[in-house]
């Protein structure tokens, strides 16, 4: 494409190929849905977030 030109959103793409584009396209907000519930009553550790890891995202028990 040449810069400075613009496509139609999912040019060339099936229905199918556009679908499976979307859904992976997840709000950042949903994917955190259930941290947000689980802590709604207390964080499970001390950490700061930034220091967090997957594991203890979506650990059960909050442990590490």
């Amino acid at each position: 494409m040449t810069p400075g030109t613009t496509r139609p959103a999912g040019e060339g793409l099936s229905d199918e190929e556009a679908a499976a584009e979307v859904a992976q396209q997840t709000s950042p907000d949903l994917k955190a849905a259930d941290v947000f519930e689980r802590e709604s009553e207390g964080a499970t550790t001390d950490r700061p977030a930034d220091e967090l890891t997957a594991e203890d995202l979506t650990a059960d028990d909050g442990a590490e």
